[in-house]
């Protein structure tokens, strides 16, 4: 489940911009000690020995009760060294080379998720994108910042892997190596809400999305409205502009007034449960502008 960094999920022709984030230092560690005192109790000289046994007793439960709030969540093998770490959003803990952090809600505050990383010394973004069905538990977009070991990486997926999401046990995780230094930024596809727009890219073909086994390709847009609208599926177009050296532009500013049902469909892209956006043509090419080529047989 560990992909190194710089990978850019999905199949977009258009390539997300390279994520940036502040340096951090190369021995940068969250030292977590839990210190815990117990106020001294000033005793007469003379004093019945049950009494005093009393007062001891009561110190000391004082102290295991302030232990029983204090300690859920974390363990160590020795001062800042934190071995795992839990709170409502995700729970860490290192297993090996590895750090493995399992997302408990997918839809908590982010900030919970970098406050159980920081817990154990790492310095990780993690962001949650709504996902169409064959995106989550997929990398949207990984990257980082700043002194990193080389060789050390991060990565994200299923856990356990290769479970399928919505069965028992099955959730999101992150995998960091061990003595990965400086900052990680990493997005991850969870399960979109009802009525939650997509933040990845995928198209609408693929097996477990709304229009798997459909081919779009290469017909009018005619066509595969038609054939969407039978499953209820909802389309807008948008015009590209194929590139001299392969692959295509795409300008939300120039787009004209309306395209005719004879104008050619290269890919359809999900959008939610109900809708998609066909990439569309006036003219018919003489190769798919969209993957510069044939489109690959498992994306339809």
């Amino acid at each position: 489940m560990n992909i190194m960094e710089d990978q850019v999920g999905g199949l977009a022709r258009v390539r997300d911009e390279d994520l940036r984030g502040r340096a951090s230092g190369a021995g940068a560690r969250t030292l977590l000690e839990l210190i815990m005192t117990a106020e001294q109790v000033h005793e007469p000289v003379v004093r019945p020995r049950r009494v005093r046994r009393f007062v001891v007793a009561a110190v000391a439960a004082s102290a295991l009760a302030a232990a029983v709030v204090i300690g859920p969540g974390l363990l160590s093998e020795g001062p800042g060294l934190a071995t795992s770490y839990a709170n409502a959003a995700m729970e860490i803990e290192r297993r090996g080379d590895q750090w493995v952090a399992k997302v408990k809600d997918p839809y908590a505050d982010h900030a919970k998720y970098a406050e159980a990383f920081k817990a154990v010394g790492l310095d990780v973004t993690l962001t949650l994108l709504p996902s169409s069905p064959s995106g989550v538990g997929k990398v949207v977009r990984i990257g980082g910042s700043g002194d990193r070991t080389p060789g050390k990486g991060l990565g994200g997926g299923l856990e356990p892997e290769g479970c399928q999401m919505g069965t028992l046990g099955c959730g999101l995780a992150v995998t960091v190596d061990v003595g990965y230094t400086g900052k990680g930024v990493i997005y991850l596809g969870r399960t979109a809400q009802p009525g939650e727009r997509y933040g990845n890219w995928a198209p609408a073909t693929r097996e477990g999305e709304t229009l798997h086994g459909l081919k779009v390709d290469e017909r009018t847009v005619g066509e595969v409205r038609k054939e969407a609208a039978e499953r209820g599926i909802k389309t807008v177009v948008a015009v590209i502009d194929p590139n001299e050296g392969g692959g295509y532009g795409y300008n939300p500013h120039k787009q004209p007034d309306s395209v005719g049902d004879d104008w050619i469909v290269w890919e359809a892209e999900a959008l939610s449960a109900d809708a998609v956006r066909l990439l569309v043509t006036k003219e018919r090419l003489a190769k798919n502008p969209v993957y510069d080529g044939p489109k690959p047989a498992d994306l339809s």
